[in-house]
């Protein structure tokens, strides 16, 4: 390239007119002359450069690559690997770490796709299993209609044209009435291949030949008719109910079995001409049949009997009397009868108190008392009523041909209240309590010139309103165990702790206390009112066991034939200080001996008068009220008195053990304390609940 270049800038020197006819310029454009030369690559250098390029990625491939051996059942399975950068080398794979999906197909099973991830370790081997596709089962059976189950599932009747079951082990149920039940294990190979199956059940009867007379009988099996006879007819094994029936026979009815395939004869079958029937009817009715002497009913009835044959009827009713008959029935043929009973008479006469009660018969008026009834003799209800009584009612029958007294006393509501409240009654300790309702006013304390008398014994009038209960007895050691531990202890060496000695050594409050529990054992309101074990009142209004008042204890060692408390122990019948304890106590009654130094056994001596134990001697007595002197200047009758309200002392009543004098011998002799003694022990009472 040639560039000629040349001066633009005119000079000083040089003439302007060779400016312009002697300069020659060459002119290019200037951005034509600041453009880069132009670079172009030939095909082959491309070539060139991609094929190392690839060089580069395949090496990078081979280094960075992990080994992965992909095992799949089956062998034939169709695999393919998705997801990254992957080459497959026959039985392996080069692969990137990363996540990757196989997927596999073949024939005869379920396409799979499964996840997988390849790490950073050098080598990772993938098994995977297929599942097979379930198999198809063609079922037929006879006989037809049998009962599948599969695996314990019900499925269905035969037959079975394409049972879908998974691969691998089952067990087929098959059944069919008069069929011996078949279990099969069957092996379902799957791969959505049909497999058939044709199972043959085997007969679960046998044959028995049946002969009757009269021949052609109808035989029927489970209620449906089979044939004539004579007649063969299949028998299960587990039992058919057979029926042979003639007209005018008995149906001749039974279960029968025989072993599955064997055969049998049964020996000629007589039936029996059916029976009669008799429509029994009497006038009243509720008559009572017998037929041959044995009970058939009662009327109104039907009744079948042996056709053909004579039969002795009786009919009967009590107050009535009996008729007989003698009968014939045609047999399968019906015949009535209707019976009128004439009745037997008894006499029924009424004496009650009041003697204008009326008496009712069968909820009938029928008159008053005193007065006669002729009725039938069968059970009538008799009713003796009067305003103002309890009626009296008595199921009665009379006596054909006599006459029948029936007396009545009519009682008062109160009286009959009373009638049926117990006599005795048990506590929950076991004590035995007799019921006691004293009536009149009685004379409390001793005169003052009774000997041994003393001051406290002032004499009283008192009556007793309220019904109680008092026990027979003494509260033994025993019976108290049960509450609490306990030891009465001894007496110079003589002990006072057997069980059924009478307990002592217990203070007031303990005696309460036991009483109080004996009424939570019953579940009655308590009679003492406690506060943290301690006793701080009482009740009256509840029915809860208690000590005895001193009245009540007065009254029930009163002798009724001297109606004062002035009995002294006359007739050696006490246990008291006498020779036997001589060894023992200072003082006692030389004359005496009971046999007893300390306690006795509760009960050891004969009651009083009033069937009590122990009033006298053996252990004296706690009672309910607190110790106070009362005196009597107005002749008062004092009404259910309990005592002072509040006082120090509580009441002690009855000689002991210990006591020999007089003055502690009388039934009147009044004591006192509150702490525990070795002679004081107590008995248990309680009120009547009053529900008229």
């Amino acid at each position: 390239m040639t560039i000629k270049k040349e001066s633009t800038i005119p000079s000083s020197k040089a003439p302007a007119s060779a400016d312009k006819n002697n300069i020659s310029v060459d002119l290019q454009p200037i951005q034509e002359a600041s453009k880069s030369p132009h670079i172009s690559f030939s095909p082959l250098s491309l070539i060139a450069v991609g094929a190392l390029l690839t060089s580069i990625l395949i090496i990078w491939f081979l280094l960075t690559a992990k080994s992965a051996v992909i095992i799949i059942t089956p062998e034939q399975a169709n695999v393919s690997v998705h997801g990254g950068l992957s080459f497959q080398l026959a039985d392996h794979y080069l692969i990137r770490p990363g996540k990757y999906t196989i997927k596999a197909s073949a024939a005869g099973y379920i396409d799979m796709e499964d996840d997988f991830t390849v790490n950073e370790d050098d080598h990772t081997v993938i098994k995977l299993s297929m599942e097979k596709k379930p198999g198809l089962l063609s079922l037929t059976t006879n006989p037809q209609n049998s009962v599948i189950h599969v695996d314990g599932n019900l499925i269905g009747t035969t037959p079975l044209g394409a049972l879908t079951l998974s691969p691998g082990e089952h067990f087929l149920n098959i059944k069919a009435p008069r069929y011996i039940s078949e279990t099969i294990t069957l092996d379902i190979k799957g791969l959505g291949r049909r497999q058939d199956l044709h199972v043959n059940l085997r007969p679960n009867w046998g044959y028995i030949e049946f002969n009757s007379s009269p021949k052609g009988a109808d035989i029927s099996i489970n209620g449906k008719s089979a044939g004539k006879t004579p007649f063969v007819a299949p028998i299960i094994s587990s039992g058919d109910i057979v029926e042979i029936t003639y007209p005018g026979y008995k149906v001749w009815r039974k279960k029968l079995s025989i072993n599955a395939g064997e055969t049998l004869k049964m020996p000629e079958i007589k039936l029996v001409l059916a029976d009669g029937i008799l429509n029994l009817i009497t006038t009243p009715p509720g008559a009572t049949i017998t037929i041959g002497g044995k009970y058939r009913g009662n009327t109104p009835a039907t009744i079948y009997v042996d056709a053909e044959k004579k039969h002795s009827l009786s009919v009967f009713l009590n107050g009535y009397f009996t008729q007989k008959h003698t009968i014939s029935l045609e047999s399968g043929k019906r015949k009535s009868f209707s019976f009128e009973l004439d009745p037997n008479i008894g006499t029924i006469k009424v004496l009650a108190s009041p003697q204008d009660s009326m008496v009712w018969i069968d909820n009938k008026l029928l008159g008053t008392a005193s007065e006669s009834f002729d009725l039938p003799s069968h059970p009538h209800l008799l009713e003796v009523k009067r305003s103002g009584f309890v009626s009296y009612k008595k199921m009665i029958t009379p006596q054909p041909q006599l006459e029948h007294i029936v007396r009545v006393k009519l009682l008062t509501k109160e009286e009959a209240y009373w009638a049926s409240i117990p006599t005795e009654t048990t506590s929950p300790g076991s004590q035995i309590l007799k019921l006691f309702r004293p009536k009149d006013v009685f004379m409390m304390g001793a005169p003052r010139q009774e000997a041994g008398r003393r001051a406290n014994e002032v004499l009283r009038k008192v009556k007793i309103t309220r019904p109680f209960y008092l026990a027979v007895k003494e509260v033994t050691n025993k019976q108290y165990w049960k509450y609490k531990q306990h030891s009465s202890r001894h007496f110079n060496g003589v002990t006072l702790d057997l069980p059924n000695q009478p307990v002592v050594n217990v203070s007031w409050e303990q005696a309460a206390l036991y009483c109080n529990w004996l009424s939570k054992k019953a579940k009655i309101t308590p009679f003492y009112i406690e506060n943290k074990g301690k006793i701080t009142g009482f009740n009256a209004n509840t029915i809860g066991y208690r000590l005895p008042s001193e009245a009540e204890w007065a009254w029930a060692a009163l002798s009724p034939k001297s109606n004062t408390q002035n009995d002294s122990l006359l007739n050696k019948n006490g246990n008291i200080a006498d020779i036997s304890a001589a060894s023992i106590l200072g003082e006692t009654l030389p004359l005496y001996d009971d046999g007893h130094p300390v306690t006795a056994a509760v009960g050891s001596f004969n009651p009083n008068q009033k069937g009590l134990y122990d009033l006298q001697g053996n252990a004296a007595e706690w009672v309910n009220d607190y110790y106070g002197i009362r005196f009597n200047l107005n002749n008062k009758i004092e009404v259910d008195p309990m005592g002072p309200e509040n006082a120090e002392l509580k009441t002690i009543r009855g000689s002991s053990w210990r006591h020999s004098d007089i003055t502690q011998l009388r039934l009147s002799f009044r004591d006192t304390g509150i702490d525990p003694r070795d002679d004081v022990g107590f008995r248990v009472a309680r009120y009547v609940k009053l529900d008229k």
